[in-house]
């Protein structure tokens, strides 16, 4: 049983690698459900709304709501949880994609891999402290404190921002089979390296380096599910001259191979707590 003196009651917890077709009917939970996108891009109608949610951003869907996921354009990993909120409010977060924040993105990680493999006899416990972490991170996001002296959020330049930062990702996404470096990336929008790269953890909530190996990546798993090129193919089709480096870094991201990832196709990974 995960601890009792947490602020949430886990009922059910899981991780999943889908493929492309992946598509879930219209359905309803009577009590809350997370949902984070850890790679790929999934597009979640919740009621009237449609949200898209890409790498490490995920939307909390309130008790009774019509909810109804597909993939877009890449095979996505994702987590889910299914809780009841005793002493936690999450109102900030309902029906919002937010981020993960830098710091929580561990976390997240380790969520998973608990899920996965469990290490012991406290995994449940431990899963639970690392939901309820992630959560409790993800509502301070929602409502930061407003610094000293201002009335609110700079929405212009907050615009401004995410502008700068969509532009040079469509610029990665076109050119991932090419050498991408900071001081290139920051030429195409005529800023400084290190501007740019405070923009992307400002947005993002991620290093650049990290968008753009999560970019590589979910492309890389889109080819291995939808194409009959050999591993080492694609591995320069999204930008890595060294299969072995390739290898290596999908292994450590995804936790398997690129040709166990070919050959599986979809995984899922469930744990319930009764």
């Amino acid at each position: 049983m995960p601890h009792s003196d947490l602020p949430i009651q886990l009922q059910r917890v899981g991780y999943r690698e889908k493929g492309t077709r992946y598509h879930y009917g219209a359905h309803r939970h009577e009590i809350y459900q997370w949902y984070c996108v850890l790679y790929g891009a999934v597009e979640m109608i919740v009621g009237p709304q449609q949200h898209l949610l890409k790498s490490h951003e995920s939307i909390l869907i309130p008790p009774g709501t019509l909810r109804s996921p597909r993939s877009v354009d890449r095979a996505p990993g994702y987590l889910w949880a299914h809780f009841s909120a005793t002493r936690l409010d999450l109102d900030a977060l309902i029906d919002r994609v937010m981020p993960t924040p830098l710091e929580l993105q561990p976390d997240l990680h380790a969520l998973v891999s608990e899920i996965r493999l469990p290490a012991d006899s406290n995994a449940d416990d431990l899963i639970g402290i690392l939901l309820t972490r992630i959560l409790i991170g993800l509502r301070r996001a929602a409502i930061p404190a407003a610094p000293a002296g201002t009335l609110g959020p700079p929405s212009v330049n907050a615009a401004y921002q995410r502008e700068i930062v969509e532009r040079v990702e469509s610029y990665m996404r076109n050119n991932l089979s090419q050498p991408l470096t900071r001081a290139g990336l920051a030429r195409v929008v005529n800023l400084s390296p290190a501007h740019l790269a405070r923009l992307f953890r400002q947005v993002r909530h991620q290093t650049l380096n990290q968008v753009l190996t999560g970019m590589r990546l979910d492309y890389s798993k889109k080819l291995l599910l939808e194409s009959t090129l050999s591993i080492t193919q694609i591995s320069l089709s999204v930008g890595y001259q060294s299969f072995s480096h390739f290898s290596t870094l999908f292994k450590e991201q995804v936790g398997i191979a690129p040709s166990d990832y070919r050959r599986s196709g979809g995984r899922t990974w469930r744990k319930s707590f009764r």
